[in-house]
């Protein structure tokens, strides 16, 4: 059950990510007038899709979870810290298009020095929600673990505190994805998430609770989104992704095809949105749940497919205790290609969104 889930939550991440990706930025109305039918991926001819920084960094932190997963808890926080952190320095010089502003700086912040306990930045942005659920899936029944290893993801390049309660309410989501047998209930998520982040992160508690409220109201995605502020389309502000992904995932827990198209529909940053939905539902229904035709039209190199299944089953491993440090390879020669035609093709498909129909 526990491979099953993480490689789920590797590939929900993976084709949530590349499904909206084609569609990031756009309002609604303008994305239903470029793609009026939302069947598959719209990146690249022929239905193909790519992924962008959210799976990348999701890879990154299941291999640094992997590289820390013989430490104890008094030590993982700051060997996973030093992982990550180099980790994230590579992929920097990867040229990886679409870097967010505040982990740019993070990272150039750690290239000339800085230690990763003070490479972050002030910022409430949703990158460490993109990537944690992983840390969810693997860890959740270890709460002392599970803090450390979201407080040190998180930091690395976001020190707003908001960022790191998202980023806790997203693995703690994603573990009661991946290990509630019936369905999930909106309260014993709400009441379990207060007991772990606090009264501090009263915000996101009261967010969490008008979530918990319009899910039993039988309020759609959309019409909570425009209710919080997000009419023209989900923001990267964290307390705006994380609501209406988990809004979602409430809803849809067991359905993917239907989760990831009510996702994109609702406009804005929708490959991060559809990352941590695809992420959460993903670990619930395992690669079987996932439509058979997305996870095929995935077109990537070097993290093939075959690659980032392989990169669960070792995670699976190292965190049941059975391996530890096991490095899954990544041709970086293959990645730096890749990486200069997936600029080529993002700045075609930005053009091409010019064009009308407006």
């Amino acid at each position: 059950m526990r491979e099953r889930a993480i490689v789920g939550c590797i590939l929900g991440t993976a084709v949530g990510d590349a499904i909206g990706l084609a569609c990031e930025g756009l309002s609604r109305r303008r994305q239903l007038k470029l793609f009026p039918e939302l069947t598959g991926y719209k990146l690249l001819p022929f239905g193909k899709g790519m992924i962008s920084d959210d799976t990348e960094h999701t890879c990154m932190l299941a291999q640094a979870l992997i590289a820390t997963a013989g430490c104890s808890v008094d030590q993982v926080e700051r060997k996973f810290a030093a992982n990550f952190g180099w980790r994230l320095r590579f992929w920097l010089l990867g040229l990886p298009a679409g870097v967010g502003f505040a982990t740019l700086r993070a990272i150039l912040k750690l290239w000339i020095g800085f230690p990763a306990r003070y490479s972050g930045v002030r910022s409430a942005g949703n990158g460490p929600a993109m990537r944690i659920a992983l840390a969810g899936v693997c860890y959740g029944d270890d709460v002392p673990r599970l803090r450390a290893l979201v407080r040190a993801s998180t930091r690395i390049t976001h020190t707003d505190p908001k960022a790191e309660h998202a980023a806790m309410a997203v693995a703690l989501a994603a573990h009661l994805a991946a290990t509630t047998l019936g369905g999930i209930e909106a309260g014993h998520y709400r009441d379990r998430l207060a007991e772990l982040i606090g009264p501090q992160a009263g915000e996101l508690i009261g967010l969490v609770e008008d979530v918990t409220a319009s899910v039993a109201a039988g309020e759609a995605a959309a019409d909570y989104a425009e209710r919080i502020g997000c009419a023209k389309g989900v923001s990267g502000y964290v307390l705006h992704t994380v609501p209406v992904a988990l809004h979602v995932w409430l809803r849809r827990h067991s359905d993917y095809r239907g989760a990831l198209i009510e996702t994109v529909r609702l406009g804005g940053d929708t490959d991060t949105v559809g990352a941590i939905v695809g992420a959460l539902v993903g670990a619930r229904v395992g690669k079987e749940g996932i439509p058979p035709e997305w996870l095929r039209d995935l077109w990537e190199r070097p993290r093939t497919l075959v690659w980032m299944e392989s990169l669960g089953v070792v995670l699976a491993a190292a965190s049941a205790g059975s391996i530890s440090g096991k490095s899954v390879w990544l041709n970086p020669v293959n990645l730096m290609l890749r990486n200069a035609l997936f600029i080529v093709v993002v700045l075609a498909h930005g053009l091409r969104r010019l064009l009308p129909p407006y």
